[in-house]
């Protein structure tokens, strides 16, 4: 058994006794890390799949520190090409904007081809206007997706009105970080034509939302809510 330290999506620490822990990887393979008895400072890694083989580097156990590469059996990811610009229109509040490089990040999470896409945070003021001229609803929302071309390359606004996302991250018991990063892959989705107007595309969308999330290490955003 040994002691390791977890982060929640919340950066919340805690401390647990494990011997061993497995992650779950693509097509049924399992990443098993073992913690053996005593001082032996080794690290022992296990890899198991129904098909293919997983490939598994890793540092020499008798280092300090390991290093571990899991590199996924198949075909690599499509690299799409993202320019995105950000946009502040904001009087200034206790919480953080995301830098554009987390902003970047999570776009590109939900990317599923080119993109050009202007993200402008806004007050809500500005949010009301947008709605209510867009969507004929006279209140703030959190985000709003303008998606303009699909064709060769994907085109389109995304608009978060920041204090309706602070003020439901702390409704929902959520850190910021992590609910704007659940707002703007779902933002991004819309504007690639997912949707959730009928029950079949909400349970899809909703699918693909917590698949990215978790994949960036949030916790399931809509956990709880059913």
């Amino acid at each position: 058994m040994k002691t390791i330290t977890v982060l929640n999506a919340k950066g919340k620490r805690r401390e647990i006794e494990v011997a061993s822990i497995e992650v779950p990887l693509e097509d049924g393979r399992l990443l098993r890390l073992a913690f053996p008895p005593g001082d032996m400072g080794d690290l022992v890694a296990e890899a198991h799949c129904d098909s293919g083989t997983p490939v598994i580097l890793m540092q020499p156990g008798a280092a300090n520190i390991a290093t571990l590469h899991v590199l996924a059996v198949g075909e690599p990811e499509p690299d799409f090409e993202l320019e995105l610009a950000v946009q502040k229109a904001l009087k200034k509040g206790k919480h953080r904007v995301p830098s554009r490089t987390e902003l970047k990040h999570w776009v590109r999470a939900a990317q599923e081809q080119d993109a050009e896409i202007a993200l402008r945070f806004v007050d809500e003021d500005e949010g009301r206007q947008l709605n209510l001229a867009y969507r004929g609803k006279d209140y703030a929302t959190n985000v709003l997706s303008f998606p303009y071309t699909s064709e060769p390359v994907l085109t389109g606004d995304l608009v978060l009105c920041w204090p309706v996302v602070v003020r439901e991250a702390e409704e929902q018991g959520k850190s910021v970080e992590a609910h704007c990063a659940h707002l703007v892959v779902h933002g991004t989705l819309h504007l690639q034509g997912w949707d959730h107007e009928d029950e079949a595309e909400g349970d899809a969308m909703e699918a693909r939302e917590r698949e990215i999330l978790i994949g960036l290490g949030y916790a399931d955003p809509y956990e709880g809510e059913r």
